[in-house]
C-alpha cells in the first residue's frame, strides 16, 4: 500500500509539473502562429487577379486595437454596391481571406491583416481582444470616406467570424448596425477554441491537459495585456441587430456545431449546416458553392 501510494504521489508531482511546464510553453502557439509566407509579386499578382479591368487599389495606414498600425487595401469597383470587409482565420493574413471578392463582383473590398501581423509577425494574435478594433478602425475610416454604415458588409470565417461578431458589439454600440454579415464556422469564444484545438492534436487526452490550458490562457492574457475571459462571440452575438447569416458543418471538430448553433440562437440569424462538411468546407460543399449561399441573403436584406 505504501509503495502505492508513493507511486500515485509521484505520478500527481510529475503531472502537476508537467501541466505547469506546458501551461508556460502553450501561450506561444496561441499568442504567435505562424504567418503565410507571400512575396511581393505574389501579392501584386494577387490584387490585380481581384481588381480585374474595372478595378482600382488604394492603400490606406489606420491604427488598429492596441495602438498597432495597419495597412488597409481597399478595392474600388464601378457602381459598388457597397464595401465587404474580408476577415481572416487564425494563422492566415488578409490575402487568405480576400478570395471572397471574387464571388462578390458587384462590391468594394476591403482587406487587411489583423494586428498587422503581415508586416510585423512578432505581434502577438489575440483571437479577438485587439482584433475586434482592427475592425472597428476599419469600419470607422471607411464611414469617414462616406461610405454609409448601411452599405458595409462583412464577409468572415473562423477566428475573423468570431472577431466580427465582437467588433459588431462595439460597432452598434457606438453607430448603430452594419448592413449585414456573412460569418462561416464562428468559435463560441477563447477557452472553448483552445479546448478545440488541442483535442485535434491530443484526442481524448486532451482532457488531461485542462489544468495545462488555464494555465495557458492566464499567461497568454498577462503577456498580451488582455482578458480571456472577455473573447467571447458567443457573449457579444447577444442582442445584435445587423443582420447576420450563419453557415458551418456538421463534421467541424474546430468550431464545432453546437457553438456555432449557440450563436445562432443568440444574435437570431439563420444557420446552414452541410452534412459532413469539415472546418471551413462548407462554403465549398454548398450547392453551388459560397457564392449560391451568400447572394440570396444580400438580396434578402436588400442589396
Amino acid at each position: 500500500m505504501r509503495r502505492l501510494l508513493s507511486t500515485l504521489f509521484a505520478t500527481a508531482i510529475f503531472y502537476a509539473a508537467t501541466s505547469m511546464v506546458a501551461g508556460f510553453l502553450l501561450p506561444s502557439l496561441l499568442l504567435h502562429p505562424p504567418a503565410p509566407t507571400r512575396t511581393l509579386t505574389n501579392r501584386d499578382a494577387f490584387l490585380a487577379r481581384l481588381a480585374g479591368k474595372d478595378g482600382r487599389w488604394t492603400e490606406h495606414v489606420l491604427i488598429g486595437g492596441g495602438g498597432v498600425p495597419l495597412n488597409l487595401f481597399w478595392l474600388h469597383r464601378p457602381h459598388a454596391k457597397g464595401v465587404v470587409i474580408t476577415l481572416h482565420g487564425f494563422g492566415d493574413d488578409a490575402w487568405g481571406a480576400a478570395g471572397r471578392l471574387l464571388d462578390l463582383p458587384d462590391w468594394d473590398g476591403a482587406i487587411f491583416t489583423f494586428r498587422g501581423r503581415d508586416q510585423h509577425p512578432d505581434l502577438p494574435c489575440t483571437l479577438g481582444a485587439h482584433e475586434q478594433w482592427d475592425v472597428v478602425s476599419v469600419v470607422r475610416f471607411l464611414e469617414a470616406s462616406g461610405v454609409p454604415r448601411n452599405r458595409i458588409v462583412l464577409v468572415a470565417a473562423s477566428q475573423g467570424a468570431g472577431v466580427a461578431l465582437l467588433a459588431l458589439r462595439d460597432l452598434e454600440a457606438e453607430g448603430g448596425p452594419l448592413g449585414g454579415a456573412l460569418l462561416e464556422s464562428p468559435f463560441k469564444d477563447l477557452r472553448d477554441a483552445a479546448r478545440n484545438d488541442l483535442r485535434g492534436t491530443l484526442g481524448s487526452l486532451e482532457l488531461l491537459a485542462r489544468p495545462a490550458e488555464r494555465v495557458a490562457l492566464w499567461r497568454a492574457g498577462r503577456i498580451a495585456s488582455f482578458d480571456p475571459d472577455a473573447v467571447s462571440p458567443l457573449k457579444a452575438a447577444r442582442g445584435l441587430h445587423t443582420p447576420i447569416a450563419l453557415l458551418t458543418g456538421s463534421a467541424d471538430t474546430i468550431t464545432p456545431l453546437p457553438g456555432v448553433q449557440a450563436i445562432a440562437a443568440a444574435c437570431a440569424a439563420p444557420l446552414s449546416v452541410m452534412p459532413g462538411a469539415g472546418h471551413l468546407d462548407a462554403g465549398r460543399d454548398y450547392p453551388g458553392g459560397w457564392r449560391a449561399w451568400a447572394e440570396p441573403r444580400l438580396r434578402a436584406w436588400g442589396y
